[in-house]
């Protein structure tokens, strides 16, 4: 053989080393991904697996929570049924109480307060089993305050009588007016929860003091939906005379019985009235005497309005 052949010879198995090494390199490349893919693929699986026992849990919990709701949806249906049976249990024996057809009505009010004078006024209520109507202004103080929730928690109507009773910025204007309506009905709100309804107009609906046309007060509160409540008997107390409390007894009996039927007493729980409150027991011992339901104002009170809201268009 000669050398040319064994160089060539040479060069041939070179080439076949060479063949086999570049096989074995690939072989091992397509080795290492393969191991890689069924790394992440079982990686994979067990994320999915996870997911899906994630899902099936939340699916339970979906449907207890489901469970549980409709649960308490029919409890709360129920709770709402049998409020609604001791609403009307309470209204009949409201009105075996109260509503007697054969008896002429005095609807008690107090404007003003509160002040100490309401702490008084209350116990004397409490006591005699009877309810009545506060038109209340803006009076702080955490005494106060406390009394605006007794009036509404011991069965009283609770009514508005404007934020501040300074007719110069009450009826400043059209819109003082509104203003001073929406700051005593969230004040009311704010210290008891209850959104009064009624309203009593300083200076009564056919006051001369006011800057503004009182018939468009009277449109603003009938499109508010708020009723308002003047009266046609009072005891005297705002008369700016130091009555004694048999003598203010002696003037409501007096205008009470000129008054008719269907009565709206006014009289005043502010501090200065204590004369009001004294007389208190006497003057619901005489109505009671003299044969008169004493009640509340309530959606059922006949209207006493000295500018009836039927004339304003």
């Amino acid at each position: 053989m000669t050398r040319q052949e064994e160089r060539i010879r040479a060069r041939r198995r070179q080439r076949r080393r060479q063949a086999r090494m570049v096989r074995r390199v690939v072989f091992g490349v397509c080795l290492f991904i393969i191991l890689i893919l069924c790394i992440y693929g079982h990686h994979n699986h067990k994320r999915v697996l996870s997911l899906q026992s994630e899902i099936d849990r939340l699916e339970q919990q979906l449907k207890k929570s489901k469970s549980d709701s409709n649960d308490l949806k029919k409890q709360l249906d129920e709770l709402q049924k049998e409020l609604e049976q001791k609403q009307q249990e309470l209204d009949k024996k409201e009105a075996a109480l109260y509503d007697d057809p054969n008896k002429p009505n005095v609807y008690m009010t107090f404007d003003d307060g509160p002040s100490s004078n309401t702490d008084t006024i209350l116990d004397t209520l409490a006591a005699n089993n009877i309810r009545a109507t506060f038109f209340c202004i803006a009076q702080k103080g955490e005494a106060n305050e406390k009394r605006y929730q007794r009036i509404v928690n011991e069965g009283h109507t609770i009514g508005m009588h404007s934020y501040t009773h300074e007719y110069g910025t009450v009826y400043a204007s059209l819109e003082s007016f509104e203003q001073d309506v929406t700051q005593i009905s969230d004040y009311i709100f704010q210290m008891t929860g209850v959104r009064p309804k009624y309203y009593r107009f300083p200076g009564g609906s056919s006051n001369t003091v006011s800057k503004v046309p009182m018939k468009e007060c009277i449109r603003y509160l009938n499109q508010s939906g708020l009723t308002y409540f003047d009266w046609n008997a009072q005891n005297d107390d705002a008369t700016g005379k130091s009555y004694t409390a048999s003598q203010l007894v002696e003037h409501a009996m007096k205008n009470v019985k000129m008054a008719g039927d269907n009565v709206v007493l006014l009289m005043h729980d502010e501090q200065t009235k204590t004369a009001t409150a004294e007389a208190l027991p006497t003057l619901i011992k005489r109505l009671k005497n003299a044969g008169y339901d004493i009640l509340p104002i309530t959606d059922k009170t006949p209207l006493v309005q000295h500018v009836s809201k039927d004339s304003v268009s």
